[in-house]
């Protein structure tokens, strides 16, 4: 009776740790399915971003300002935000530059813009890409604090040309 008991629970939790394991592994799928998918649409958006004549001139709106989406200000006030918070003297830059380029990642998911107003905030955001590119690389205080203003100055530039 012994053995036949001990040999029921021992079969049980085999049964359990299977189905654990299999529960595991199945979860694990998802979100490895999921993170390709969150990827790749990261990708996509880069890709459209990219996917854009650098040449473009900056202009209005026959003397307008451009209709910005909704979606997208948080993200730009959010940048703006980070920029003022910088101090030239004793601010990580570093950090400065990581916050900037996620916050930048996702404006860039955020947009719906379409037509010729996606291709003037694109005139704006392909430079102002570029500069948060090189605040990441930047290899001292000085350059940094220069890239940093740069920066701003785009943000002026943002809010001359939308609204």
């Amino acid at each position: 009776m012994k053995k036949l008991f001990v040999s029921a629970i021992l079969g049980l939790a085999i049964v359990i740790s299977c189905e654990k394991k299999q529960e595991e592994s199945v979860h694990q799928e998802k979100t490895a399915t999921e993170q390709s998918a969150a990827d790749e649409h990261a990708t996509e958006n880069k890709e459209k971003s990219d996917d854009h004549d650098d040449h473009v001139k900056l202009e209005l709106n026959n003397g307008a300002k451009w209709a910005a989406n909704a979606e997208m200000k948080p993200f730009i006030s959010e940048m703006e935000t980070q920029l003022n918070a910088y101090q030239p003297e004793n601010s990580d830059y570093k950090m400065l530059a990581a916050h900037l380029s996620a916050t930048n990642d996702n404006l860039v998911k955020s947009c719906t813009m379409t037509g010729r107003p996606h291709e003037m905030l694109h005139a704006w955001l392909a430079p102002h890409m570029k500069e948060i590119e090189k605040l990441k690389k930047a290899e001292n205080r000085e350059e940094a604090n220069h890239i940093v203003g740069e920066l701003k100055e785009s943000m002026e530039r943002y809010h001359q040309y939308f609204n």
